[in-house]
């Protein structure tokens, strides 16, 4: 009996050790810092030169970003060796602003610099500098658009999108880039005044989407017609693919 007590009584013992040695090993759900300081910078000149290059298309295709531009920080959305014990995610692409009043922008990106998509994903983000607070798939796939041609203009490879965007009938990022491709096409003057066209989307006053039927307004009438024919077959697919991140509003004589 003694002796059964005395095991009982170590492994009591044991796991209570094993329970706090665990505590003591996880990690705080986040870095102390800034988000940005847990990832990787990438430093690379040539991502810096078509950075800079593409936001100058931008603007001149766009107009002024909301928010000036005056710090582009890049990120390998990988986690440091010091951030590595972080639960913080990885291997993703997006552009924020860390801090408006100085326009601090941090772009991070899914693949390393010699990926055959990462010009595609860099040439996307910097449409996102715009207005970084636009998060609907009018303006995931006018970003889409404009990587696909910034990329071709500065001669950098588009990787496999051309052939996934153009085969794929459910993808929401292929359906987007094939109506917003259609729009620039037919309507190239009004196309620009899409970025201005943004409204509150209803998940709080920090986030936008873009009014699809404040543009229309800017079309003659005898074209909004036109315009709603190349929305009208991606109303469907794109409205189950909503959510808090991505939103979709179709254009109210749609509904």
């Amino acid at each position: 009996m003694c002796n059964r007590r005395s095991t009982i009584a170590g492994l009591a013992l044991l796991l209570l050790c094993s329970l706090f040695a665990g505590c003591v090993r996880l990690p705080d759900s986040k870095p102390p810092g800034p988000w940005y300081e847990a990832y990787q910078p990438i430093d690379d000149e040539a991502s810096r030169e078509f950075v800079f290059l593409a936001l100058e298309r931008a603007v001149a295709e766009f107009g002024e970003p909301v928010i000036a531009v005056n710090t582009i920080m890049l990120r390998r959305s990988r986690k440091t060796a010091e951030a590595r014990s972080y639960r913080i995610g990885e291997d993703f692409s997006l552009t924020e602003c860390v801090d408006a009043s100085n326009g601090v922008y941090v772009i991070y990106i899914g693949v390393d610099p010699d990926h055959k998509n990462y010009y595609a994903l860099l040439g996307h983000e910097c449409a996102h500098l715009l207005n970084p607070r636009i998060t609907d798939w009018y303006m995931e796939g006018l970003a889409t658009v404009f990587s696909e041609q910034v990329c071709q203009t500065l001669g950098k490879e588009w990787g496999d999108w051309k052939q996934r965007f153009e085969r794929s009938r459910r993808e929401p990022y292929a359906l987007s880039y094939r109506m917003m491709l259609a729009l620039q096409q037919a309507f190239p003057d009004e196309y620009p005044l899409l970025v201005g066209c943004a409204v509150p989307n209803g998940h709080g006053p920090k986030w936008l989407r873009i009014d699809i039927d404040a543009w229309l307004v800017n079309l003659p009438k005898e074209r909004r017609a036109e315009a709603l024919a190349i929305i009208e077959p991606h109303v469907s697919g794109l409205s189950r693919q909503t959510s808090k991140q991505y939103g979709f509003t179709a254009p109210a004589e749609l509904e």
